[in-house]
């Protein structure tokens, strides 16, 4: 567990450090012996019992922590499941346990839809020296607060992550920074920064903010980048705001990109108005979808954005030209 706290100031400060393609072992490399006996581990002998079968509560330990870790891994810039000795395939980790083996699933494939606000997030680390993992002091910087806070992070300019870090735990304090709203993924609720709160982190949540004014493209859940590349995109707006975007493609499997084979369409959410501009595309790469549908959600306090990722309030053939979408 100490190693799961770590890595999240480590990740945090790498990035901050000029190295935005920072990953980790999730669940940790190298484990202890207590977790490598019995059905997820290598039939060790346990040097305490001479025996190779696991001990019930050491393997509860363990599946918690790999949760936890993986839940953490699906907010870095490489999401990636790895490590000696001890198995963590999703079926192995959570055998028997279905509510874990589901939940797991539901994070995996958050990251998925997600890919599109990722990709423009990665897109921005190669053309514009940016990076995926930011201290808070990074948007933050008038926050005294903030600067000293080493268990939360942006990801990207829109989510605020706090990892949970320790067995058994529940609920864990977050520090919102001032200056903004901030959207409570799971339930909608919505804070005003500045503060410390005590947010509620069941075993299949970990707390996760947006930002109020937030414009985040997502898509729908895909087994690789270029399934379905002509799927309808969803643009989450989070009221309270202004707000703006880019969403940036490629064709998602070639280094045609460094040949400039890419294309960005600029989003924009005028808050007191109620309207979503999506902007003329610029650019355009071989395969490149000309028209597709775009869903547009406005995220209200109250309105959880985990509770069905695939509702939109209205939606829009986009062929290219600029074209708006009143709330």
């Amino acid at each position: 567990w100490n190693n799961l706290y770590d890595q999240i100031a480590s990740g945090t400060n790498m990035s901050m450090s000029g190295i935005p393609n920072w990953t980790h072992d999730i669940g940790g490399y190298a484990q202890e012996v207590r977790f490598q006996t019995g059905d997820v581990g290598s039939a060790q002998e346990n040097r305490a019992t001479r025996s190779t079968a696991a001990n019930p509560e050491d393997m509860e330990e363990w599946r918690e922590l790999n949760h936890r870790w993986f839940q953490f891994g699906a907010f870095t810039p490489l999401f990636r499941s790895h490590g000696e000795v001890v198995k963590r395939e999703i079926y192995n980790i959570a055998a028997g346990d279905d509510a874990m083996r589901d939940n797991m699933v539901w994070w995996l494939k958050l990251r998925y839809r997600l890919m599109p606000y990722i990709y423009t997030v990665a897109s921005d680390t190669h053309y514009r020296s940016g990076t995926m993992m930011r201290g808070l002091a990074m948007d933050f910087p008038n926050d005294d607060k903030a600067r000293n806070v080493k268990d939360q992070y942006m990801f990207g300019p829109s989510f605020l992550v706090a990892p949970v870090y320790a067995y058994k735990a529940r609920q864990r304090q977050v520090y919102l920074p001032a200056g903004a709203d901030w959207y409570d993924f799971h339930t909608g609720e919505r804070h005003q920064g500045g503060a410390t709160r005590t947010i509620q982190a069941p075993r299949e949540r970990m707390p996760l903010f947006v930002k109020a004014g937030s414009v985040i493209t997502a898509g729908p859940v895909t087994q690789y980048v270029d399934e379905k590349p002509d799927a309808p995109l969803t643009v989450f707006v989070y009221a309270g705001a202004n707000g703006v975007a880019t969403l940036y493609e490629d064709d998602g499997v070639t280094n045609a990109y460094q040949r400039g084979e890419a294309s960005r369409i600029p989003i924009s959410y005028d808050d007191k108005a109620g309207v979503v501009r999506i902007g003329e595309r610029v650019g355009r790469y071989q395969g490149m979808v000309e028209k597709r549908e775009f869903r547009v959600r406005v995220i209200k306090p109250g309105v959880s954005t985990a509770a069905d990722m695939d509702a939109a309030d209205k939606s829009v053939i986009y062929d290219g030209k600029p074209v708006s979408v009143k709330l």
